[in-house]
């Protein structure tokens, strides 16, 4: 499985049946600045990154939705459908306890799980 946004974008876009030009159209960007960025020629528009998952049906907090904005976020950035929580009071405290704890991938994924099952979801969407 790719993690090039380019790729991810054009897989997406081709499993929901939408030719490039068509697409373009759909999310307002010329046809070829959406292959630019499919060829990772052009970096992924942030600014309009909600607006394509919205027109290629990604359901929030699906896995297509994770991988989508994840692959969009330049380094050192989260992803642009996180960047809101980082506004709360309490998350710079919780990463500093992972930090603080030098908790591994698979401890995280553990805390993400207990997370999810204390709220009733399920972690599907975990990567």
């Amino acid at each position: 499985m790719s993690t090039a946004f380019g790729e991810i974008l054009r897989d997406l876009r081709l499993t929901a049946g939408f030719g490039l030009r068509r697409f373009a159209g759909m999310v307002d960007l010329e046809p070829s600045n959406l292959s630019a960025i499919e060829h990772g020629r052009r970096c992924p528009p942030t600014a309009k990154l909600q607006e394509i998952a919205d027109a290629l049906g990604l359901v929030e907090n699906s896995a297509n939705w994770q991988r989508f904005f994840d692959a969009a976020a330049r380094d050192g950035e989260l992803p642009a459908d996180l960047r809101h929580v980082t506004r709360r009071r309490l998350v710079p405290a919780l990463l500093r306890a992972i930090d603080n704890r030098q908790l591994g991938d698979d401890e995280i994924r553990e805390l993400i799980s207990e997370i999810e099952r204390r709220h009733g979801r399920d972690s599907d969407a975990t990567p």
